[in-house]
């Protein structure tokens, strides 16, 4: 990172798309309201959050569907849910193959602790092998704006997760889907999300045809939304609790583990969850030049959720291919052709 140019106030680099600097600090951060202006904004996204739910609350069995990947974020938003927002959820975990046995663990015993369904969907690994090869290797399957987020394998588990998301609410007519995405992650303007379905559905046709093209036929069960989306229900509300507070990760893990949470100790500085995100961060920083978390990090600075010299030691964790061997044999690849 030495050679690249860093915001004096976050941590975005000049190699990060669509940024420029004045004086030393970037637009984001010129652009971004003071302190009192984002705590303002989180007020009102938490008010309106709170309204939305007591619309959409009703006799359902679950009230909201829950991508819950185990990791610290996700549980914090799992615990928001049902300890504040008293909601009554169905957690979702995806294996993807990759998920750190600590992980799963906790997504047991957090379930069990705040009295919540979980359901553990495990697609295929060939299924799951071949997306995260064709992720690599394949400029196209994903929007070129998806860098800024993610790197490629992660961008692909986010697309089936989400879809996953909504095929589970329509499926059980659970109003309201949740996930544990922070600031950085998504817009700022994804907090609450209304999905018309029926739009959905059109535009997912394309989407599903794409991946189709890209990872074989098998792709369609995964990414298409089925007919089931035409049966009842003609609106979903997407939430995303975490931005509506700014918390520091050291207060996430203190408010987490007397729900038996325990950290992980095999999946890098930038995952509590998946043993697979060091690859995709070392990828990412190879071929784009910044790492993919960097934006992500970037806001939770500007909302005081993080110090810059912790946001500088995780940019700065740039993990080594060498040191992924597990990861790329599981995957069938060789380090030497990437």
């Amino acid at each position: 990172m030495s050679e690249i140019d860093l915001c004096r106030r976050c941590v975005l680099p000049s190699t990060f798309p669509g940024v420029a600097f004045d004086d030393g600090i970037c637009n984001f951060c010129a652009q971004s309201p003071d302190a009192d202006g984002l705590r303002a904004r989180r007020g009102d996204l938490a008010a309106a959050m709170r309204q939305i739910i007591e619309e959409r609350r009703r006799s359902a069995e679950y009230d909201c569907v829950v991508a819950f990947s185990g990791g610290k974020d996700s549980t914090y938003t799992l615990m928001m849910l049902v300890r504040e927002l008293d909601l009554r959820c169905l957690a979702v975990t995806i294996d993807n193959g990759f998920i750190s046995p600590q992980a799963m663990a906790n997504c047991k015993a957090v379930t069990s602790a705040l009295g919540v369904d979980l359901v553990v969907y495990a697609p295929s690994f060939g299924f799951m092998k071949n997306m995260y090869v064709e992720s690599i290797r394949n400029e196209e399957l994903h929007p070129k704006a998806a860098i800024k987020r993610a790197s490629s394998i992660c961008n692909s588990c986010i697309n089936l997760i989400n879809n996953h998301m909504l095929k589970t609410a329509v499926r059980y007519q659970i109003p309201m889907i949740a996930g544990g995405y922070v600031g950085g992650q998504v817009p700022k303007d994804a907090a609450i999300l209304r999905i018309d379905l029926a739009r959905q559905r059109r535009q997912q046709e394309i989407v599903v045809q794409r991946k189709v093209a890209a990872l074989g036929p098998d792709a369609a069960r995964h990414f298409d939304l089925g007919p089931d989306v035409a049966s009842g229900m003609t609106e979903l509300v997407i939430l995303n609790p975490m931005l509506t507070v700014a918390i520091s990760e050291e207060a996430i893990i203190q408010a987490i583990a007397p729900l038996g949470w325990q950290r992980t100790l095999d999946t890098g500085l930038n995952s509590s969850n998946c043993r697979l995100n060091d690859l995709g961060i070392s990828l990412h920083h190879r071929k784009h030049r910044f790492h993919p978390y960097v934006f992500e990090i970037s806001e939770q600075i500007r909302s005081g959720a993080m110090t810059r010299e912790a946001g500088l030691r995780k940019v700065g964790d740039i993990p080594s291919l060498s040191n992924l061997s597990g990861q790329l044999e599981k995957l069938q690849l060789n380090a030497a052709s990437l």
